[in-house]
């Protein structure tokens, strides 16, 4: 198991947790099989119902939860804060509507707020007001994708452009700016020269809210 905690749960919580697992159609031989018994044996009932409230505060449904469960069972596991912030900046600074459309890309909780998120959609919001870039299109790649990328396609790409978007970045960017004279952009830029310019649920399937061990013996 990935968490420690796990090696203090009991043999009964563990194989109640296996069973939900297995009932909620994880494929035992794939990672998230492991992670989400994990999730299941460590987090109290209450931890777990607390966490179903935070995700339908966001306009989610039973669905939806399950769904960013299934595809990354550790942001259940996110602090409550973490869930809130990075659900409020979607909706508030980047218009995602309804809220639930976060469940598709569930590891976007897994991103710093401070460090990742925020400084990419300066950037990202100053190319969609020129028409740059389209939003429901490529912004959760744009996030997740790696730092030389994200520079690549959509820094160095529109420099000439829009060319205040490298001192945007820079000034936001985990607070300490970006090294602009380093060996890494430089190659960027040069190599971009070189290139130029919901699954169907089963019926059987139990709520988001039953979906806890503890209710199994219930």
């Amino acid at each position: 198991m990935t968490n420690p905690h796990a090696l203090m749960v009991t043999p009964d919580r563990f194989n109640d947790a296996v069973m939900v697992v297995k009932q909620l159609g994880f494929d035992p031989l794939r990672t998230a099989f492991a992670l989400a018994v994990t999730m299941m044996s460590v987090l109290r009932t209450s931890t777990w119902e607390t966490k179903l409230e935070v995700f339908r505060s966001g306009g989610w449904s039973e669905n939806e939860i399950f769904s960013a469960f299934k595809l990354l069972p550790t942001c259940v596991a996110k602090s409550e804060k973490k869930i809130r912030g990075v659900m409020d900046y979607f909706v508030n600074e980047m218009g995602w509507k309804p809220p639930s459309v976060i469940s598709k890309h569930p590891y976007l909780f897994n991103l710093s707020l401070e460090k990742r998120i925020h400084p990419r959609c300066l950037v990202l919001k100053i190319l969609m007001s020129k028409g740059l870039f389209k939003k429901d299109a490529s912004l959760a790649w744009a996030l997740k994708s790696t730092e030389k990328d994200f520079l690549e396609k959509f820094v160095i790409k529109n420099q000439e452009i829009v060319p205040e978007l490298l001192r945007v970045y820079q000034s936001t960017i985990g607070g300490v700016g970006l090294d602009i004279g380093s060996e890494k952009l430089v190659g960027i830029q040069r190599l971009h020269g070189r290139r130029g310019g919901c699954s169907i649920l089963p019926s059987h399937r139990p709520k988001a809210s039953q979906m806890h061990p503890s209710e199994v013996r219930r």
